[in-house]
């Protein structure tokens, strides 16, 4: 073997194993990007989706099928990304529905698959960022962001929905990343184009994202006057350095822009003026439902909203990140500063635009946080270079090559645990160094549709179930996770017929008591369930009391509850008297008792007696249920009005349990703790 072709086998070795660990990386990021958006898909319906975005995309679809172009413009957001791949997911489920492997969906299975092309565009398009930050900064720190980018809980939370503002943040941020690669490391047509139409779908996303045309604009005046050469130009030269690229990038802009949104094809004016409006009428006007912000209610919070919304949803080693990158702004090099200073002014940006803004929710924030986690991986990354103080430059670096890769792997390792814990329901998490899931139900609006397909699964299980209407203050996103044949309502005042379990969901409580009927139980009623996520109680099952008759309500000892009672038959001497008692049980254990029952006419005589077991000690906690008795009445019983008068005793002692004050009968009537339960005529 000649000597150059050893050193070429020498040179060739590292180049192999450079291109194996990228490989590995590109791996590692497509499954942690990929698998938490993927699994637990159908989980649950948020309420946005179930009012909105799964009949959005069925009216896109028909539009686009029937050529009916200005029909395709269908809501202000735009949200035309959103709709074309929900429109997707409808296709798919049609060309699955009916075959071996789908046959007939259930909901969640629909859902997932109409969920499906969102998650998936979300995982290609990080790998795609990934493969950018490769260019822009250090292997290491582009792995790490990818990362943290791909564990971020609050990202994935809403790239696991049909929804505007995920995708509105994916394609922000491939557009800012794809823009800094062109005008600070590599000069491509390609990059520019990407980072063109990446734009353009983000603003078919969301309108906010129109803030990346002056801050682009910014970016490539900034980028130009870093490069020499322009400096060595004419002024115009200078000024075409600059405007052309621009140009470029305004076109691919506007066309992607235009080819995905058919309505702009007959009536551009049209679709424009359906954007503006909504923006004026939406956006510049609070929630049309109010708001809640810092455990009141707030329609129009002020400017201490976003920085509250933003340090409860980064996670703890986002933000030592973003610490640690005030602290190692100036061992960065130009071209890293730049770049980090393009990501960072987007940030402050766009709060400040949507801070303008009365209407806000923490969601809105979604768009800069992918941004939030490459500079805060840049921080941690960094930090290995802190105060090392080794004189030989070999050994310092391979010292700082170790904690570069130790710091991945523990924040790595600690992200995906995180993500672990909060998955499928990533859109609970807050920052647990500040309160976690709690403090972010005390300080924003609460409950999406998170755990109703509990509550259905708990409600699924009760037999009567199909029997029943469940009164619910949300409808949509349990209504849907119902065995067939169970019926959900809402309701404003009485409840319905047959009602049988009424639901109380958090969102409707947060900003105090909820309205009747459903003040009647929150509160007042101790539920039969509780829903709670990740130690919120997000919503509480009560059990509707069955009708009483004669309402007669009276308490026995510190764990029984009388009703009422509804007689059987009119009173007849010679047969016996029966009825029917209407109990409901407490949270204290019971006992099997006697139930004894007088009747007491008007001389204070007790013309008839009986004495019947109760098997309390069977009867479960906070259960509604009933029991007969019958009391033989005499056949030479006198007519005339008589007073039926019962009480419970313990068989053992004899003893009387005793009867809650003001329901008792006077102790001279039939002795202590007797109830008159009610007045009987006796004719012949």
């Amino acid at each position: 073997m000649s000597a150059q072709s050893a050193t070429s086998e020498r040179a060739a070795a590292p180049r192999a194993l450079a291109w194996q660990w990228a490989a590995l990386s590109y791996l590692v990021v497509g499954l942690a990007a990929l698998l938490p958006r993927v699994l637990g898909l159908g989980v649950f319906l948020s309420g946005d989706e179930s009012e909105f975005w799964l009949r959005r995309s069925q009216i896109f679809l028909d539009a686009l099928r029937a050529h009916d172009w200005l029909a395709t413009a269908v809501t202000t957001h735009p949200g035309v990304t959103t709709m074309w791949l929900g429109g997707a997911g409808l296709l798919l489920r049609d060309a699955l529905a009916g075959g071996p492997l789908l046959g007939d969906p259930s909901f969640p299975t629909f859902l997932t698959i109409m969920r499906l092309p969102v998650a998936l565009v979300h995982a290609a398009a990080l790998l795609a960022g990934y493969s950018l930050l490769r260019r822009m900064i250090a292997p290491g720190a582009a792995l790490l962001a990818a990362l943290l980018w791909a564990t971020d809980p609050f990202v994935i939370a809403f790239g696991r929905v049909l929804h505007t503002d995920a995708l509105a943040a994916t394609f922000i941020t491939l557009s800012l990343l794809a823009a800094c690669v062109y005008w600070q490391h590599e000069r491509r047509a390609r990059w520019l184009i990407l980072s063109g139409a990446s734009a353009g779908l983000a603003i078919l996303s969301k309108s906010p994202s129109v803030a990346l045309l002056p801050w682009v604009g910014l970016l490539a005046i900034a980028g130009e006057r870093s490069n020499v050469r322009t400096f060595k130009r004419s002024n115009v030269q200078a000024l075409k350095a600059i405007a052309t690229p621009l140009l470029i990038w305004g076109l691919v802009c506007a066309a992607t822009v235009f080819a995905l949104w058919p309505a702009l094809w007959v009536s551009p004016l049209r679709a424009y003026e359906q954007v503006r409006l909504g923006v004026e009428g939406e956006g510049a006007q609070p929630h049309m439902l109010g708001n809640f912000f810092l455990g009141r209610e707030d329609d129009a919070p002020g400017p201490l909203f976003y920085p509250v919304a933003l340090a409860l949803r980064l996670t703890p080693w986002a933000m030592l990140g973003l610490f640690a990158l005030a602290a190692a702004w100036r061992r960065a090099r130009a071209a890293e500063r730049r770049d980090l200073a393009a990501l960072a002014g987007f940030a402050l940006l766009f709060i400040l635009a949507m801070t303008l803004f009365p209407k806000k929710f923490n969601r809105y924030l979604v768009p800069i946080f992918p941004a939030l986690d490459v500079l805060a991986a840049w921080g941690l990354y960094q930090i290995a270079d802190f105060r090392l103080q080794i004189a030989d430059w070999a050994k310092r670096q391979s010292a700082i090559s170790n904690l570069q890769s130790a710091i991945i792997s523990i924040v790595a390792v600690v992200a995906i645990l995180n993500l672990a814990w909060w998955h499928p329901y990533e859109m609970l998490y807050f920052n647990p160094a500040l309160g976690g899931a709690r403090a972010g139900a005390k300080a924003f609006t609460t409950g999406w549709g998170e755990g109703l397909s509990e509550v259905a699964d708990w409600l699924n299980q009760q037999p009567d179930i199909t029997g029943v209407v469940t009164v619910s203050t949300m409808v949509n996103g349990l209504q849907e996770f119902m065995r067939r044949g169970a019926q959900v309502t809402g309701q404003d005042g009485p409840l319905p017929p047959k009602a049988g379990y009424v639901v109380v969901y958090v969102r409707n409580i947060q900003w105090g008591q909820p309205w009747p009927p459903f003040d009647e139980f929150y509160r007042r009623e101790v539920p039969l369930h509780v829903v709670m996520l990740h130690g919120v109680e997000y919503a509480w099952i009560y059990r509707v009391p069955p009708p009483v008759a004669q309402p007669v309500p009276a308490t026995f000892g510190a764990g029984l509850r009388l009703r009422g009672l509804e007689l059987k038959a009119p009173a007849r001497p010679g047969q016996p008297l029966t009825y029917q008692l209407f109990w409901k049980t407490g949270a204290e254990p019971l006992r099997d008792y006697m139930l004894f029952s007088h009747l007491i006419g008007a001389d204070g005589q007790t013309y008839a007696r009986s004495d019947q077991p109760q098997p309390a000690s069977g009867w479960a906690a906070y259960q509604y249920l009933s029991t007969e008795a019958a009391l033989p009445l005499p056949a030479d019983l006198p007519a005339g009005s008589y007073r039926l008068v019962i009480g419970l005793y313990d068989p053992q002692t004899g003893q009387r349990l005793p009867i809650g004050a003001g329901a008792a009968a006077n102790p001279a009537l039939d002795g202590p703790n007797a109830l008159v339960l009610s007045t009987v005529e006796i004719g012949r």
